[in-house]
């Protein structure tokens, strides 16, 4: 920055000192005039020069100054501003991705606790299933032996009624008169040959 001022400054003085002869010059009434003489043009460069200087001074102190304090911190406001900007979006961008993550995580439980649900109506649905099939058995198996007793004792009455009805018609037919000893015989041999027929 100082390198720039003293290049400028030099500059403008190299301007002035090479203007000044050449305006007085043109500007320069008649050489007959006692108020314009030769050392006039080397009076007003250095007098140009000097004016020069102390206001590039005076602005140096009053004006420049201030005006580069004033650059030099709007420029740290502005850098620091852009670093809080960075630092607030970084920041955003971490709570987005731990927002996406834990939504996806949530979906993920929430497929989860989806597919146990199905996978759990479906094991109770199969276990209801096979409680109404063994239930189903277990009722078909007491109805066939329910079936079977009374078939049982269907035939055990037809064998009695049979025996008696024998037993009649053979006491009718032989005329004769049995003892209670020969009908349980009887009976026996019935019931035996039922069985025997039966097998």
């Amino acid at each position: 920055m100082k390198h720039k001022f003293l290049f400028l400054l030099f500059t403008m003085m190299a301007v002035a000192m090479s203007a000044t002869p050449a305006l007085a010059a043109e500007e320069a009434p008649e050489a007959t005039s006692p108020l314009y003489g030769i050392n006039q043009g080397l009076i007003t460069g250095i007098c140009t020069i000097v004016i020069f200087v102390l206001l590039l001074a005076i602005l140096g102190r009053f004006a420049w100054g201030p005006i580069v304090k004033g650059l030099s911190d709007r420029e740290k406001k502005i850098r620091t501003d852009i670093a809080e900007a960075e630092a607030a979006r970084a920041k955003a961008e971490a709570l987005l991705r731990d927002y996406n993550k834990q939504l996806a995580d949530a979906e993920e439980r929430a497929r989860g606790i989806i597919a146990k649900a199905g996978a759990d109506a479906e094991a109770l649905g199969a276990q209801i299933r096979t409680r109404a099939q063994q239930e189903a058995e277990e009722a078909r198996e007491r109805a066939t032996k329910d079936i079977e007793v009374a078939k049982n004792q269907a035939i055990r009455d037809i064998y009695e009624q049979s025996a008696n009805l024998a037993t009649s018609v053979a006491e009718k037919i032989i005329r004769k008169s049995l003892n209670a000893n020969d009908y349980r015989d009887m009976v026996e041999q019935s019931l035996g040959q039922l069985e025997s027929m039966k097998n």
